[in-house]
Parts: structure tokens; sequence; C-alpha cells
């Protein structure tokens, strides 16, 4: 028997798995690493001085994973540790000026890709589009860490913080401290 509900799923299954893929090999090119390096840049980038355990929870890695991750980038010349004379998990992250351009190089092959496939439809339904993504995306995070997760490759001056439904959604979670 045929659910239109089930094909529904399965085509956005499917978009989202495209999209993920496009994204994914695009941003690792440019970034020159994969893994969590992509998205490290883009919230250091954001959020300069971020701690190792702020970033950690924002790109959803453990910490040593986050750790590894950090010693990788500085060694490439891309991030430097401000280190907290009396708290070394304090110590703040903040990109070089290749740090900066890689993660400007990151946002724009992201924006590539998802330009790409949305540029497909015609303004009014990429407006409709845009109305369905915030409705749904409205009611994802269940908590306020998922919402700093979601949100771990976006460009901020792209989705203002007053109109995107994450960042929204992620204040209402945190007024319920959840």
């Amino acid at each position: 028997m045929y659910h239109t509900y089930s094909r529904l799923a399965n085509l956005l299954g499917v978009l989202s798995l495209a999209v993920a893929d496009q994204m994914t090999e695009a941003m690792t090119g440019v970034a020159d690493q994969g893994g969590g390096a992509p998205a490290a840049l883009v919230q250091i980038a954001d959020h300069p001085r971020l701690t190792i355990e702020e970033l950690r929870r924002r790109i959803g890695l453990s910490h040593s994973a986050t750790v590894r991750l950090i010693d990788r980038l500085a060694a490439r010349g891309l991030i430097l540790r401000d280190r907290n004379q009396q708290d070394a998990r304090a110590t703040g992250l903040r990109l070089t000026r290749q740090g900066e351009a890689a993660a400007r190089a990151v946002l724009a092959a992201r924006g590539q890709v998802t330009a790409s496939i949305v540029g497909r439809l015609p303004p009014d339904r990429q407006r409709e589009l845009e109305s369905l993504l915030d409705e749904m995306l409205a009611r994802i995070p269940a908590t306020s860490e998922d919402g700093t997760l979601l949100c771990r490759l976006c460009c901020l001056r792209d989705c203002p913080a007053d109109r995107c439904p994450v960042e929204l959604r992620y204040q209402e979670l945190l007024r319920q401290g959840r």
C-alpha cells in the first residue's frame, strides 16, 4: 500500500543525505581537513575565545577528540590558544589570519552547495521552503545543547538571531533550564 507520508519522509531523507554529502565534500576540500575541523573553524570565528569545553559542546565531540582537533589546527597555523594563567581549562581559542580565511572558505563552500540546490526552485517556492524550514527547525531542538550543535556550521550574518528558529528555540529552552 502506498503512503504519501512514507514517500515524503523518504524523499526528505534522500535530500538530507545529498545536501550533507555535498557540503561535507566541499567544506573538507577547502578546510583541507574533515571531521570536526570545518565546524571548529566556524565556531571559533563566530565566538572568539571559546574554551575547549565550549567548543566541544558546540561541535559535538568528546573532550579528548576536541583537544586532538585543536592540536591539529594549531599545528597547521589556523588557531592560537590564549593560555589562562589561573586555569588551563579556561584557555581561549582564536583564529589566526589563515584560520579566518579558512573559516570564510568553509562558509562559502557550504553556501555554494546550498545555494545551488535551493536555486533550482523559483523565488516564490524558495520563500515557501524557507517558511516550512523555519517551522520544522523550531521544533527540532529538545535541549539548549541540541540547538547549539545544530547551528555549528551556520553563517550567523545570513540568519540573524532574532529570526533564527533554532536560536529562538535555544533561548526558550535556556529559560526553561533545559
